[in-house]
């Protein structure tokens, strides 16, 4: 049968695996969705993935792509997949797209969200948010956030183990507000999302560690344009805790 591309677009749990990534003698998404395509199509399938997250980072909307020469429509397959996959990983839709189609070079925007809850901790929160325990100064967030949209050069919010040369990158939007929990609405939690061309390794969660810096007054938000000028990871806030990070959305 002619090979088709088939386009995922997925959620998933990230709290019980080490990131997209296939990693040697460790679980991660990517290899769990290969070995379910290997039971369903019976090929050796090698899905590619629109970017990498960390362990312990979730997804609402991820997208993914592979090719297949097998005879199921892209909606038995998307069920099939779902009575492997479920309940830490969920295929939203499944669709056949162009050839030419890639979940990774064909992106244009990435939008990330991050959630933060402040105070005493929530049994259904664990795993899914950044606990901070000292109050934070949203307004203070918001001031410092302005500083990071445009195009600048992030190689100062890159961790170290990429191999990219190309660190400039444009944010496009970042917004920064305060809403409730849908299960316990007397819960509040911070909602920090980011839009960008694209992002460098741990560049959302170094962005979001300063961040809380600045929202806990231990950085002024004015110092954050010489903090991207330095090229220079050292003088950064630490990287945000990667529990509370969603990859919400990739635009094509």
């Amino acid at each position: 049968m002619k090979e088709k591309n088939i386009k995922l677009v997925l959620a998933y749990n990230g709290s019980r695996f080490y990131g997209w990534q296939k990693q040697k003698d460790k679980i991660t998404v990517q290899e769990t969705i290969e070995k379910a395509l290997k039971v369903i199509t019976g090929e050796d399938i090698k899905i590619n993935g629109c970017g990498r997250t960390d362990r312990g980072v979730h997804a609402i909307s991820y997208v993914a792509n592979f090719k297949t020469s097998s005879y199921l429509t892209s909606r038995q397959i998307k069920n099939a997949l779902n009575a492997n996959l479920f309940p830490y990983i969920f295929i939203k839709s499944a669709e056949v797209v162009s050839p030419e189609f890639h979940s990774r070079y064909s992106a244009k925007k990435k939008t990330y969200r991050y959630l933060i809850k402040t105070g005493e901790k929530n049994p259904f929160l664990n795993g899914l948010v950044c606990y901070v325990k000292e109050p934070i100064d949203i307004i203070r967030m918001k001031k410092a956030a302005a500083y990071f949209t445009g195009r600048h050069n992030f190689s100062a919010f890159q961790a170290s183990g990429s191999s990219i040369r190309d660190t400039e990158r444009t944010i496009y939007k970042i917004t920064i507000k305060e809403e409730r929990f849908t299960i316990d609405p007397e819960v509040k939690v911070i909602s920090i999302e980011i839009t960008a061309d694209g992002f460098l390794y741990k560049m959302a969660r170094n962005i979001v560690g300063t961040l809380i810096y600045a929202g806990l007054g231990k950085l002024p938000p004015e110092d954050i344009p010489e903090l991207i000028v330095s090229c220079n990871r050292k003088k950064v806030p630490p990287t945000a805790h990667p529990e509370g990070l969603y990859l919400k959305k990739v635009v094509y």
